[in-house]
């Protein structure tokens, strides 16, 4: 989760800062930006979308879980159910 989290927030950071890094290299005198837009908000995109995306893998593995569980449990149903 960490190294996912860390690409995630360098991947925001990337695309939300590029074009303010080059125009920055290119014109030194350029306005500073916010210290609140250049790190907190790929810092914060970063977070919500690890977590969301840890969620989705989390309910898909429960979502296998149970499935598998009623797949055996309608099996053996069916399975007594032609032995009678």
């Amino acid at each position: 989760m960490l190294f996912s989290l860390v690409f995630n927030v360098l991947l925001f950071f990337l695309l939300i800062n590029w074009n303010y890094l080059g125009e920055k290299r290119r014109n030194p005198d350029h306005p500073d930006r916010p210290l609140s837009m250049l790190v907190g908000l790929p810092l914060a995109l970063g977070l919500v979308f690890t977590l969301v995306n840890r969620v989705f893998k989390v309910m898909f593995i429960y979502q296998i879980l149970i499935f598998m569980v009623l797949a055996a449990l309608i099996y053996w149903v069916f399975f007594l159910i032609r032995k009678k």
